[in-house]
């Protein structure tokens, strides 16, 4: 198991757009069949930062499989624009 963890900050102005369109968009990432689970949460001093964390069965079920996909451009469907730079995107695995 492999878990993601993406920083997505909000375009000052879409706090709230960028959320709404995460609590959508996090159904696609949840319907890829290589997904175990999948979270957004906000952050408290920063409200315009918010972490998504998902687990998924390998690196490459996220990597390759999801990201090529349709359920990724349908995730990403939901919330762009609303996000200022990339996000920052790490794997973890337990050790």
């Amino acid at each position: 198991m492999v878990t993601e963890v993406a920083i997505f900050t909000a375009i000052p102005g879409k706090e709230e757009e960028l959320a709404q369109g995460i609590i959508r968009g996090i159904d696609a990432i949840r319907r890829h069949p290589e997904c175990i689970s999948a979270h957004a949460t906000r952050c408290i001093e920063q409200s315009g930062r918010f972490m998504i964390y998902n687990t998924w069965t390998s690196f490459e079920a996220h990597t390759v499989d999801f990201r090529n996909g349709p359920l990724f451009a349908e995730w990403r469907s939901h919330i762009n624009g609303l996000f200022a730079d990339a996000p920052e995107v790490f794997h973890y695995e337990a050790f």
